[in-house]
């Protein structure tokens, strides 16, 4: 059986995130839904990257994991004490602990 690689994270929100603070209404109209997605079903793929996603059909760039959506997760998982920090290192390491 062949082993998930999961995308890496982009490594800081890109300048349309729908999470970041005071981005157009285009983009951040959005953001409830993600953030519940991403919270309930899987990590969000950035809309800059990858393709066929809400704005762009082809970006050319390979897909990476949204930063504003893993911040929302970190923040949670810390909160409750499933992670030691709200860090994609104490993510990764919880990862490991977990053989995922």
């Amino acid at each position: 059986m062949k082993k998930y690689k999961r995308p890496p994270v982009m490594p800081a929100q890109c300048a349309t995130c729908p999470f970041r603070n005071g981005v157009d209404r285009k983009y951040s109209q959005l953001r409830d839904m993600l953030a519940e997605s991403a919270m309930n079903e899987s990590s969000r793929i950035c809309h800059s990257t990858g393709s066929n996603n809400a704005f762009h059909k082809r970006t050319g760039k390979p897909e990476k994991l949204c930063r504003g959506a893993r911040d929302l997760q970190l923040g949670y998982f810390h909160a409750i004490g499933f992670i030691a920090a709200a860090t994609d290192e104490a993510w990764e390491a919880k990862c490991a602990e977990l053989g995922l």
